[in-house]
């Protein structure tokens, strides 16, 4: 990947408003403001000698070798098992201990206690389900392989550390819950059991270490000139496609349900249950949606969820007094202009700052907005009336590119996406003089995102709302799927903190819902401790570690690295091109993020939505279903796959952003180094979080 500067100032054409100031070069004076734009251009773009067949033998044997040799050393380090005696006290809302670890065949001798109210200890991966009472050492003990059976009185509750079978040598970690609702926060209790020995901890570690040298191996020769796949033209396959994309309805057709589902989420969250876990509308978005989202829709789909998104349906109503259809081809009239009153959206805020804030502030909230439903709704009402307030302005989607804080994850992870939508034909577009897809045609509205076609490189700004595939003149405008390949375009330093907060808050997330350490989440508990005092330390924290500790160290590190590699870049502008780095590993966090919570949830989901409002309804048949978690002993090893795949691509793309020419990959290699190993660490201390 090497940088290609542009100095050209963004025009109007491109959605960009020229002579911003961003905010970045008043927080960081190191950063200037000029309006140039660093394109990285990944590896796939580059014309290269393709690799040899013992080139890949040689980096799949150092792949093996690097997770064997590890997992040998822990095999023969194993110690032999003994019996051990373990008091668990439950409480509001952890236990203590937290953390157990164990040699594999130790007999664990488990006696439970109470601090509080009555507790219970969920240990699926063990068949255990320990119903714990205050004031008495007995304890109610139920197999969950027979649920139906007569609990069972006793003591002290026996178990075998390590799974039986052949699986149980793969399985080092297994988390046990509380399975019994006894506060706004119940949900966030769990401790974890790790045997050992660790194989998925050493030889994912292992892995990890390997990966940079497989990495150079590879990428030692380079792949012969077009062999790059050339993305599908998806009209060109599913004709139909076309035509439904083209009917005047089709975006409004689509967008129409989602609302009915926003209102039902709302109601739901403000007349339905105050048990967060019962309830549909926090369900149904913080499970069903941002799972869908994170796991699926903008992997695969990029923007595509931003075709269908209800939040901007009323204000653009507002502007076009209609939705299916525009007024200017029922008239036969040249298009008409958007209403709105005679101001202009300050260009100040014309960029991503404003929605990375806004996530952020959400970001800082969110345990109380996610445990409390109608805190849910009324974010989402917020959302809603925010959109209505920016569509006064007469420029289209104020709301979708500057403030939306769902944008803010959506418009940088889209870059993975493999839909998208780009012209046929460049030289179509070089040619075009009208510029329909712009302004607007009798056949449909201007770009609400203030897009030409032709100058769409990324997925980042484009929100697929398919508007430019009715009025493009010369039928030039496609929906395509990229095989391969993904956007590398950091184009300002708005994006660039936008990369970092991103991958901050993913591993904030993981930590504070995932882990076991109740002590972090009464620090943010506010619902019914009302820690003020602890929370207010913690959100000053995240915001100075997202917004200045992490970006000033990304910064620093760059400026070693273009010492060492004698580089002559400049360092702000290589500073925001290497930040594109931070997305692999970012989306790779999401996704292990969102993984163990729709497994986790995925009944609770069931429940809720077969009786919405908690009436007595059953409308999926699940209302009274057991909880079950999904895949419970594969959770860590999907996890540390995704860290693992995230940190090979983040390597990858900080190594072709020092990389210039065929002559320059040692000053590369040794220009990468600062980045890689803070990129390393990171990954290392994920993969340490969740395999144990």
């Amino acid at each position: 990947m090497f940088l290609v500067l542009e100095g050209k100032e963004p025009t109007a054409m491109s959605g960009q408003k020229p002579h911003q100031t961003d905010p970045a070069s008043v927080v960081f004076p190191i950063l200037s403001d000029r309006p140039v734009r660093a394109r990285i251009q990944g590896p796939e773009r580059r014309p290269t000698a393709g690799t040899s067949a013992p080139r890949w033998l040689a980096a799949l044997l150092i792949l093996i070798a690097g997770a064997a040799f590890p997992c040998w050393f822990a095999a023969g380090t194993a110690q032999s098992p003994r019996t051990r005696d373990i008091h668990i006290e439950a409480y509001r809302y952890g236990f203590s201990p937290a953390r157990i670890k164990a040699n594999r065949g130790d007999r664990l001798r488990l006696t439970f206690s109470t601090r509080d109210t009555g507790q219970s200890f969920f240990f699926q991966d063990y068949d255990l389900h320990v119903s714990i009472t205050p004031g008495t050492k007995m304890v109610s003990v139920q197999r969950l392989s027979h649920p139906d059976d007569p609990p069972a009185l006793t003591e002290t509750v026996e178990i075998v550390a390590g799974l039986p079978g052949w699986q149980g040598w793969l399985i080092s970690k297994s988390q046990f819950r509380n399975h019994t609702y006894n506060g706004p926060l119940h949900g966030t209790e769990r401790g974890e059991l790790i045997v050992s020995p660790n194989f998925l901890l050493y030889g994912a570690l292992g892995l990890l270490g390997a990966i940079p040298l497989a990495g150079l191996i590879l990428a030692g020769r380079r792949a012969a000139a077009g062999s790059e796949r050339r993305p599908l033209n998806l009209f060109g396959l599913f004709p139909w496609l076309k035509r439904v994309v083209k009917a005047p309805s089709f975006q409004f057709n689509l967008a129409l349900p989602m609302l009915g589902v926003f209102w039902l989420i709302i109601l739901t969250g403000l007349f339905g249950t105050k048990v967060a876990g019962r309830n549909a509308g926090p369900m149904i978005i913080w499970v069903l949606w941002l799972s869908a989202l994170i796991i699926l829709l903008v992997p695969i789909g990029g923007r595509i969820w931003c075709t269908v998104c209800p939040l901007p349906l009323l204000g653009e109503w507002l502007q076009r007094l209609r939705l299916t259809r525009n007024p200017a081809e029922l008239e036969n009239q040249s298009p008409r202009r958007i209403l709105g009153v005679p101001l202009i959206w300050p260009a100040w805020l014309s960029n991503a700052w404003p929605r990375v804030l806004l996530f952020l502030l959400l970001g800082t909230f969110s345990t109380t907005i996610v445990a409390l439903p109608p805190a849910t709704s009324w974010m989402l009402i917020g959302l809603v009336i925010l959109a209505i307030v920016v569509s006064i302005f007469p420029e289209q989607r104020i709301f979708c590119r500057y403030l939306c804080p769902i944008n803010s994850y959506i418009s940088l992870y889209s870059t993975t996406g493999r839909v998208m939508v780009r012209s046929v034909s460049s030289q179509t577009c070089s040619d075009c003089t009208e510029r329909f897809c712009l302004t607007g045609s009798v056949k449909g509205w201007g770009c609400p995102y203030g897009l030409c076609v032709g100058e769409i490189d990324r997925n980042n700004d484009c929100g697929v709302c398919m508007e430019c595939v009715k009025t493009c003149a010369y039928d030039n405008v496609a929906v395509f799927w990229r095989p391969e390949g993904w956007d590398k375009d950091i184009a300002s330093y708005g994006e660039a903190w936008q990369a970092i907060v991103m991958f901050a808050l993913a591993c904030l997330y993981c930590i504070i819902n995932l882990g076991s350490w109740d002590r972090i989440r009464d620090w943010t508990d506010i619902i019914d401790k009302r820690n003020w005092g602890t929370f207010s330390i913690y959100a000053v924290v995240v915001w100075v570690v997202c917004l200045g500790v992490l970006p000033l160290l990304w910064y620093l590190l760059t400026r070693i690295g273009i010492g060492i590699g004698r580089f002559t870049l400049v360092s702000n502008t290589q500073f925001r091109a290497t930040s594109a780095a931070l997305i692999p590993i970012g989306l790779a966090c999401w996704i292990a993020f969102a993984l163990a919570t729709v497994l986790s949830m995925m009944t609770f989901l069931l429940q809720s939505l077969s009786d919405p409002f908690n009436w007595g309804w059953n409308l999926l048949g699940m209302a009274g279903s057991r909880w079950h978690i999904i895949w419970s002993p594969a959770i860590p090893w999907l996890q540390v796959a995704c860290v693992l795949i995230g940190a090979a691509y983040s390597i990858q793309t900080l190594y072709y952003c020092w990389l210039d020419d065929a002559s320059q990959r040692r000053r590369a290699i040794m220009g990468s180094l600062p980045l890689g190993s803070f990129l390393w660490i990171a990954a290392a201390g994920m993969i340490c979080f969740f395999a144990g």
